[in-house]
């Protein structure tokens, strides 16, 4: 995962060359390779690498091409034998892949984007229209930022070099902070009111001080794949996958894969296995890393994972929480560039990146997606949902009865909870789940829950893309959800690593969306066509185990372990300051944790992750203070009780 960066001035001043330095000094750790800054009057680009494969160890960026156009580009491009053969005129004899994409561009203009398949993320200037365009991946694995002005815009892969810059001041973006909080921020955000993300299967141009975005990849609502057996799907599933595997292979060094015991790494690592026998790969050695744990047995998954071993005839890495602690980063050296949800796991993360790079491998393959896009929730809303809305009633009652006997819940229940509720719009939805979003919402301030309408975000993304039923719209905003979890790059915080979500695979991704909702689950089975696809591949006893681990009990232990430091962190707490978190609700919370066996509890631990991102921020040299939009007193403690009552009755 490459460096990237640059400054284009609008009024056509040469490019400060201090400046153009300085973000490319603040980019050099994540390029370990280094690469140059190319200065072209009002434009400037910086280019570290971050080397992975053979074709990458060739190119020379940032590109300047005969016309002007300058490129960079961090990507991995997946479908690169299809745009040689269309571009065999135009290339010659360079075929990096940002050769590639600049011929692509040359041929297609701006519309090359949804010709492009794989992670990545470029910044392209067109002299003749002026215009610098920045674009980013559909689900986000690579990370792009930049701040504009009238004047400028400066970008960087990497949010630390442009907190840097002395021209940027620093402001708290509270809407970021509303995203973070209920679990949906806005991808064109991030924690800094004056700097920006470039966000998933969208292109930001910038032309004349005017900036403006636009998405060029969506799915597409209409688009049927049907066939007459279940064979053909499994076929069509196992080409796509073995396909989605073999491209992230394409690394000429060994590669490591997470490995969980659960469906989602444990396809991923055994397709891999049966990529590289096949010989299509540059790379020949995958390793695997499991995170166990010897105090918590419901959370440990060792006798999944060496069903995977066993098969593949090679233990891997075994990272346990007894040497790699959970929640013990609160000293962290340095400053928290975001809140980060996985700071229970950052010890862990670093010790799977020293270990990395000690063995020589940069590239990390990781099931995140799997869960989402391959339904493993038993709801069987897909098919009985689409039965109703479409007034199949008879087929909806022979249905209702496999699955009210199949999920041992009464025929009525089924219907409504099943059927009807998905059915609905989403402001009635909504309506009908106000208890439930009032509980989630009780820790936070009213006002603030109104001002950024948090009970409507906690309802889960919406549907961009004008899907028709509720199981295409279902499956729709599960790759939203996904793209939520990947897109702010909070697995990126710590040393650089090139981390790939094969089930992100954009014509994965599109064939999913495109099958019958009773591929996907059935009376049973969630899961299906994955499970019936990958019973070759897979340990008997993967493929057929029913549910999945969860680090719920480990996270608690370690909750209950370091109580005293997040109860001192949080007494005269900045997320109450700041107006987003009730001062008297979080009182409550510390003063009676309960970390004996509800993961619920563990919101807290959010709560906390923001604290130490807010006092970070304070440490910062530019920062704006902030202040908060909800006055409470010491003499108020009881009226704000009774108002937070009111509000969430």
């Amino acid at each position: 995962m490459s460096a990237i960066g640059g400054i284009v001035n609008f009024d056509e001043r040469p490019v400060d060359e201090e400046v153009i330095e300085r973000l490319g000094h603040g980019l050099d750790e994540y390029g370990p390779d280094g690469g140059p800054d190319v200065r072209r009057k009002s434009v400037g680009m910086v280019y570290r690498a971050f080397h992975t494969n053979v074709e990458s160890r060739a190119e020379r960026q940032p590109i300047v091409a005969a016309n002007g156009c300058m490129l960079v580009w961090d990507g991995r491009l997946d479908n690169r034998e299809e745009l040689i053969r269309l571009l065999r005129d135009e290339l010659k004899d360079d075929q990096s892949d940002s050769s590639i994409v600049m011929q692509a561009y040359h041929k297609w203009g701006i519309a090359f984007l949804p010709r492009i398949i794989g992670d990545f993320a470029l910044s392209l200037w067109d002299p003749n229209s002026r215009t610098l365009y920045l674009a980013r991946d559909p689900v986000g694995a690579r990370l792009l930022f930049y701040h504009a002005n009238t004047e400028r815009v400066i970008w960087s892969s990497r949010l630390e070099p442009l907190l840097c810059l002395e021209e940027i001041k620093l402001k708290v973006d509270d809407d970021y902070i509303a995203g973070f909080l209920s679990l949906r921020p806005k991808k064109e955000r991030t924690p800094y009111k004056n700097i920006c993300a470039v966000p998933p299967a969208n292109v930001v141009a910038a032309r004349r001080g005017r900036i403006h975005s636009q998405r060029f990849w969506s799915l597409d609502p209409t688009k049927k794949i049907r066939y007459q057996t279940d064979q053909e799907y499994e076929e069509h599933f196992i080409h796509l996958f073995s396909e989605a595997v073999r491209t992230r292979l394409r690394v000429d060094a060994p590669v490591w894969a997470d490995l969980s015991g659960g469906l989602d790494s444990s396809s991923i690592v055994c397709m891999a296995d049966a990529v590289m026998k096949q010989g299509s790969t540059q790379s020949s050695r995958l390793e695997t890393i499991s995170a166990v744990f010897d105090e918590s047995p419901s959370s440990d998954e060792r006798r999944f994972i060496r069903h995977v071993e066993e098969k593949r005839g090679r233990i891997g890495h075994h990272f346990r929480e007894s040497e790699y602690q959970l929640l013990t980063s609160f000293e962290c050296e340095g400053l928290r560039t975001i809140p980060n949800p996985l700071e229970l796991w950052a010890e862990y993360h670093r010790g799977v990146r020293k270990e990395m790079q000690e063995h020589g491998t940069r590239v990390l393959l990781c099931g995140i997606g799997g869960d989402e896009l391959l339904t493993s929730s038993h709801d069987p809303y897909p098919e009985l949902a689409d039965l109703l809305v479409q007034l199949k009633l008879s087929d909806l009652h022979q249905r209702l009865q496999a699955w009210s006997l199949a999920l041992k819940t009464p025929y009525l229940q089924v219907l409504l909870r099943h059927a009807v509720m998905p059915s609905l719009p989403r402001r009635l939805q909504r309506v009908c789940r106000r208890h439930q979003l009032a509980k989630q919402l009780s820790l936070l301030q009213p006002a603030f829950c109104n001002r950024f309408d948090l009970s409507d975000r906690l309802l889960g993304p919406k549907d961009l893309f004008g899907c028709p039923l509720p199981s295409s719209r279902g499956q729709a905003t599960a790759f939203l959800s996904v793209t939520d979890v990947i897109s702010p790059g909070h697995l990126l915080v710590w040393q650089p690593v090139e981390i790939s979500y094969p089930f992100t695979h954009r014509p994965l991704v599109e064939f999913l969306q495109a099958i019958p909702p009773t591929q996907w689950i059935r009376p049973g089975e969630t899961r299906s066509l994955m499970r019936r696809a990958m019973q070759p591949y897979l340990p008997a006893q993967i493929a057929t185990r029913k549910g999945k681990g969860t680090p719920g009990e480990a996270s608690l232990r370690a909750a209950a372990r370091e109580w005293p430091r997040l109860r001192e962190l949080l007494r005269n707490a900045r997320v109450c300051a700041g107006g987003y978190i009730n001062p008297v609700a979080l009182k409550t919370l510390i003063e009676k944790p309960s970390f004996s066996n509800n993961p619920e509890d563990l919101v807290v631990l959010r709560i906390a992750y923001l604290e130490l991102w807010l006092r970070d921020f304070e440490r910062r040299p530019r920062a704006v203070p902030y202040c908060s939009n909800v006055k409470i007193s010491t003499r108020n403690v009881r009226a704000e009780s009774e108002r937070v009552a009111q509000a969430y009755p």
